[in-house]
């Protein structure tokens, strides 16, 4: 995409046109106060900006439409787009007004009557961006404190590297246009990566795809924990029923663990009670008088026994885990007071590895006392007894600081065990309450049978409400997690950061290479170890000896605008040869301003001797880059500038001096 003319519409209808070749070095030179800066605010208001910054005077007061024409493509003969902007109403710094027609190649600069509002720049941001390959995408904010919604890389995004304003491209501080606006300056950040194909344009889809995902996983395990829990306190009920069947005389088998099991007895045993019953009923006979086996008072005594028996051990059992658990907090009590005195003394004989290290048999006790002379008893250490200590020191605290792990691990488990026994103990002691209940109600009723009609009517209740298929939907509840664990892993194989950073890295690599060329040609100082840009700072950055050197540290305006020059370039010329989502214009304004020291050889155009070999540098090295790039690249330049030299003499497009200006002087009589 490259600029084919600017036009301005005035009041009365008439238009003045600024018209550029595609492919080629324009060159638009001028005295000051010609309007020549002003080319750039108007290009980015018609690439969608939505604020007005056309500089006030003239323009403002006479110019009611601007207008631009754009070649979409390298080839002349293909699409190109017109793109309209209605000045915003007095006192208004800013519209979304605009207007938008795509044609072919014969597609030129609308007339005023024809000019009409049928866009928004919303529109013209989505629509132009679509055109040159921007496609669809999601880009992830990584700023800190900023809104951390994903947002779409646009057009208006790959403007800020296609412009410089004069105040911009002499900056130390700043590199890329409207970079001192600090969320400007965090998209910058963001987009850059993308606009250098460094991050797939889905990145920021997969990202969210993944927070989903690894939601899911949550949700899935979460529901699984909950139906386990719930699975082990049917699990744990349905024992103290089938304890509680087994002691009513209604099942022969008390020892079942597995579910089903335990299900399918209850069910036998319920099934032979009813039809105990039925058959009691067709017989006139008393049901107690009906031959069932477990009906045996002393079988069923036996069993309430055992069952009691049975609550015992698991009291006794869940009492001996309770005391482990407490024997092994109060020995990690103890331990850590331990460990402390222990760290506390070998933190105090750290210093002995300062000591020089003595040879065997070079350091030996002290034998008599340094004050009196007498003999010790017990002769003063010597610094290599002292080491040992600190080494045997050392290695009990290293055994120390690994054993609690083991004893976590252990705490855990007889924590584990402990809820367990307490689940079997509830069923046990539900079951026996339940046994007592019908105890009651078979006195009261004198009634043997009683007993079991209670504990049926309990299997009855019981069997009803619990989930039979409870196993089938565990194991959907854990298909359902590992399904999602296989998701994020798969999502997380494709958003390798890793990868992503290394993709940076060497695009901007190879960028470095061409900056530190181009740096060579316009003769910058700190180049000889190599220039590089620095995306985390926006800033360009020189290696040196002594360490990095970044733009703000480096002297002199003539640097500063050199290394922004050599910067653009290098990035539009990867844009250009990597088929890059980014229009295919660098307009700059007023790159030379560091050699002109006065309004007079601004307004002649003519540099000093001693800075023209500095100004030509720039504007070879700029026509160069064009020439191996054409016609795939275009650059636009306002200055001051006009060589003698014949091809820059062919670059000039528009000369504003002796009165031929920008806003044309009979619009401004007309008016007065």
């Amino acid at each position: 995409m490259q600029l084919l003319a600017l036009a301005l519409y005035a009041r009365d209808g008439r238009r003045r046109d600024v018209r550029f070749v595609p492919g080629q070095l324009n060159i638009v030179t001028g005295e000051s106060k010609t309007g020549k800066s002003a080319l750039l605010a108007i290009t980015e208001f018609c690439l969608g900006r939505n604020r007005y910054l056309v500089p006030a005077g003239p323009i403002t007061d006479h110019v009611v439409w601007f207008g631009s024409l754009w070649q979409l493509t390298d080839d002349p003969e293909g699409p190109r787009v017109f793109v309209g902007r209605p000045a915003p109403p007095s006192g208004q710094t800013s519209t979304q007004r605009a207007m938008l027609e795509f044609g072919g190649p014969g597609l030129d600069l609308f007339d005023s009557d024809q000019l009409v509002e049928n866009a928004d720049t919303d529109g013209i941001r989505r629509q132009l961006g679509r055109r040159i390959g921007i496609a669809e995408n999601m880009v992830e904010s990584r700023g800190p404190g900023m809104n951390q919604t994903p947002f779409e890389a646009h057009i208006g995004h790959a403007a800020w590297l296609c412009l410089q304003d004069q105040d911009e491209i002499a900056s130390r501080n700043y590199l890329f246009h409207r970079q001192g606006d600090g969320r400007v300056a965090e998209h910058l950040k963001d987009t850059i990566p993308y606009f250098l194909g460094a991050v797939p344009a889905d990145a920021a889809a997969k990202k969210a795809a993944l927070r989903d995902a690894h939601r899911a996983l949550r949700r899935a395990e979460s529901a699984l924990t909950t139906a386990e829990q719930e699975a082990s306190s049917v699990d744990s009920a349905l024992r103290g029923l089938l304890a509680e069947a087994y002691a009513a005389g209604l099942v022969e088998n008390g020892d079942l663990t597995e579910r089903d099991n335990i299900v399918a007895a209850l069910q036998v045993g319920r099934l032979q009670a009813s039809a105990t019953q039925r058959q009691s009923a067709d017989s006139g006979t008393p049901e107690a008088a009906v031959p069932i086996r477990t009906d045996d008072p002393v079988i069923v005594q036996d069993r309430r026994r055992e069952i009691n028996r049975r609550r015992d051990e698991l009291r006794a059992e869940l009492a001996g885990v309770m005391d482990s658990r407490a024997l092994l907090l109060d020995r990690r009590d103890a331990e850590r007071d331990f460990t402390e005195a222990v760290g506390l003394h070998t933190g105090r004989m750290t210093s002995l590895d300062l000591l020089p290290h003595m040879e065997d048999g070079g350091s030996t006790r002290e034998e008599a006392c340094p004050v009196c002379g007498n003999n010790l008893d017990v002769p003063d250490p010597a610094i290599s007894d002292l080491s040992n200590r600190l080494i045997s020191l050392r290695t009990q605290l290293t055994a120390l600081e690994t054993a609690p792990e083991s004893r976590r691990q252990a705490i855990t488990g007889l924590e584990t065990k402990a809820d367990q026994l307490r689940g079997q103990l509830s069923a046990i002691q539900t079951a026996i309450e339940s046994l007592d209940a019908a105890n009651q109600v078979a006195q009261l009723e004198q009634n043997a049978a009683a007993t079991r009609n209670y504990t049926r009517g309990r299997i009855d209740a019981y069997l009803t409400v619990i989930e039979t298929g409870a196993s089938s939907s565990l194991k959907r509840l854990r298909n359902n997690v590992t399904d999602a664990a296989r998701r994020v892993s798969r999502l997380e194989d494709e958003m390798d950061g890793d990868s992503q950073r290394e993709e940076l890295h060497s695009r901007l690599n190879v960028i470095g290479r061409t900056m530190t060329e181009y740096a060579q040609r316009l003769g910058l100082e700190h180049v000889e170890n190599g220039v590089r840009l620095d995306l985390s700072a926006l800033t360009v950055v020189t290696d040196t000896s002594s360490g990095p050197l970044p733009l703000s540290r480096i002297g002199s305006a003539a640097n500063w605008i050199g290394y922004h020059l050599a910067t653009h370039l290098a990035l539009h010329k990867f844009f250009v040869e990597n088929e890059r989502p980014v229009p295919r214009f660098l307009m700059l304004d007023q790159p030379t301003q560091a050699y002109y020291p006065s309004d007079a050889a601004k307004n002649a155009g003519q540099v000093a001797d001693v800075d023209r070999t500095a100004v030509l540098a720039m504007f070879t090295t700029m026509r160069d880059v064009v020439e191996e790039l054409t016609p795939r690249m275009q650059i636009i330049v306002s200055d001051h500038a006009n060589l003698d030299e014949q091809w820059f003499q062919d670059a000039v497009q528009h000369e504003w001096r002796n009165g031929v200006r920008l806003v044309p002087l009979d619009w401004i009589t007309a008016s007065d």
